[in-house]
């Protein structure tokens, strides 16, 4: 089937990667015809190394519209409307009239977010933030959130809830974190009551995560499910600094990083234990001098 992909703000190599399978007419457009099983495959890589970039992917669909779409890192979201698949922006929210797509307001406050985003390596006080999920792709639900509140380079507080996510955790994903249907079952609260804690618990602060940019697609598409706006704090990439800063042969994955640091990994890939490591290797790369 044909599919078109368009990247923005995307690593050079996952450009190159992609014409493995596609062509590509212009820089970030990707087109070809893959199978569906393929397509996903391609789209499940982008979405693990893209970063906090934006990917965009329509194909051939046997539906009403005959196509469908996904979308991550952005801020449009793929709703579901009588059966009629839209896109709806959410920035910052609907209901406040000065903040309507592209006018004066967006474009001065996108501008102000993104130069801050820019900077603040070195910031003492942050929340350290992580989730796990059912899957990488677009549709696939939060199943945990965990967040870690650091005070003058300290550990001060820490955040942790299951999330019940409407559908059953598949077997790869319960070998990988642990976390059963019958764990979200008993221990989990409702998304609408996990966003609006998590957002209460970070409040302002400066959010700092491994692959970042995956977790904020995640979360503010919850935040959007549950009538929300966008979470507008300012963001820093443990991944983009370590890129910066570090030569690491065996990649930039959490535990590549660790075992380069030198920090001990006792758990992984259950929320509030990254967040402990996302916090350590962010204090390394701190210590590091660089641009």
């Amino acid at each position: 089937m044909m599919v078109v992909i368009t990247l923005t703000s995307c690593p050079a190599r996952l450009r190159g990667d992609l014409t493995r399978w596609l062509f590509e007419i212009d820089t970030g457009v990707y087109v070809g015809n893959l199978s569906a099983r393929v397509r996903d495959g391609v789209w499940e890589r982008i979405c693990g190394n893209i970063g906090s970039g934006r990917a965009v992917m329509a194909y051939a669909a046997n539906n009403e519209q005959k196509l469908d779409f996904r979308i991550y890192g952005s801020e449009w979201v793929p709703t579901d409307h009588d059966g009629i698949k839209l896109v709806k922006r959410m920035y910052p929210a609907e209901s406040d009239s000065k903040y309507k797509a592209g006018s004066k307001n967006v474009i001065i406050h996108k501008t102000h977010i993104e130069q801050k985003n820019r900077k603040g390596d070195d910031t003492p006080d942050y929340t350290v933030i992580d989730i796990e999920t059912t899957g990488i792709k677009s549709d696939e639900r939060i199943i945990e959130i965990g967040a870690l509140r650091i005070r003058a380079g300290e550990e001060a507080d820490s955040f942790s809830v299951l999330v019940k996510c409407g559908k059953t955790v598949p077997a790869d994903v319960v070998k990988l974190t642990g976390i059963t249907d019958e764990m979200l079952e008993a221990e989990g609260i409702e998304p609408d009551k996990a966003i609006q804690l998590f957002t209460e618990f970070c409040g302002n602060d400066t959010l700092v995560g491994h692959n970042i940019g995956f977790d904020m697609g995640f979360l503010n598409r919850l935040c959007s499910e549950t009538g929300r706006t966008f979470l507008r704090n300012k963001t820093i990439d443990t991944i983009r600094i370590a890129k910066r800063k570090t030569d690491i042969s065996d990649g930039y994955s959490l535990a590549s990083i660790c075992g380069h640091f030198g920090i001990e990994i006792k758990t992984q890939h259950r929320a509030t234990e990254d967040c402990k490591l996302t916090y350590g290797i962010f204090e390394k790369l701190k210590k590091i001098e660089g641009e």
